[in-house]
């Protein structure tokens, strides 16, 4: 018994140190290219012109840039990571317990980048439009590299969490942990929830949360479909 259980750790230990091998070596490879890939992330934005970026801290200008490196890096391991601990766990599994859990992970990583990716894309380039407006117009703006970064940081992560949604609606619905039928009849509650979501992990701004919210609250519906398509096919 006792030697089962130190095999499970060790076999453990290894995937877990082979994943954060990858993620060591995804930063080594991605070190050379930091000033590129920062150049490339304020492009990719397409809102911040370079020159109105200003460090306050004297570490900033080499600090940020490796932050992304590792952020990026992170992105890159993550599925590695996420498939050395599945695969830890798969031979205790039925197979049928494999094929669900195997397929929600690869789905959860795929909401996950898309939240990154809609945040990018939509969300940050209006949040900053909006800033940029609604102050007086004989106002210059030079934001800090720090709080930028963070910024984009944490509404990546916030959007990234946010589309796991209707992941995470239909595997209560599954458990019955959720009846569909009386969670609809709180539909008013969650849109406030989502709000609520939007309001924590948002800067103080209508047009960030609203860009949160609203989708957050869509994908719980469409959370709710998939539930309905798929218990009509089981009972088919």
């Amino acid at each position: 018994m006792s030697n089962s259980l130190s095999s499970h750790f060790a076999e453990l230990r290894n995937r877990i140190l082979f994943s954060i091998t990858i993620f060591i070596i995804s930063v080594i490879a991605l070190l050379p290219f930091t000033n590129y890939l920062f150049d490339g992330f304020l492009h990719f934005l397409d809102l911040v012109d370079q020159k109105t970026l200003i460090a306050i801290e004297v570490t900033s200008p080499f600090l940020i840039p490796l932050k992304l490196v590792l952020f990026i890096a992170f992105l890159v391991s993550l599925p590695i990571f996420l498939w050395q601990i599945l695969s830890f766990m798969a031979p205790g599994l039925y197979k049928t317990e494999k094929l669900a859990i195997f397929s929600k992970t690869f789905l959860a990583t795929i909401l996950f980048y898309t939240g990154v990716i809609f945040c990018l894309i939509i969300v940050v380039p209006n949040a900053l439009a909006f800033f940029s407006t609604v102050g007086p117009s004989n106002l210059e703006i030079s934001t800090d590299i720090s709080r930028f970064y963070s910024f984009v940081l944490t509404l990546s992560f916030a959007f990234g969490i946010a589309f796991q949604v209707p992941l995470i609606v239909n595997i209560l619905i599954s458990l019955n942990i959720l009846n569909k039928n009386k969670i609809k009849e709180y539909r008013g509650i969650v849109l406030v929830s989502c709000f609520i979501f939007g309001m924590i992990f948002t800067p103080p701004d209508v047009i960030s949360q609203i860009l949160l919210a609203v989708p957050m609250y869509l994908l719980f519906e469409l959370g709710l479909i998939f539930s309905n398509e798929k218990k009509k096919k089981s009972n088919s």
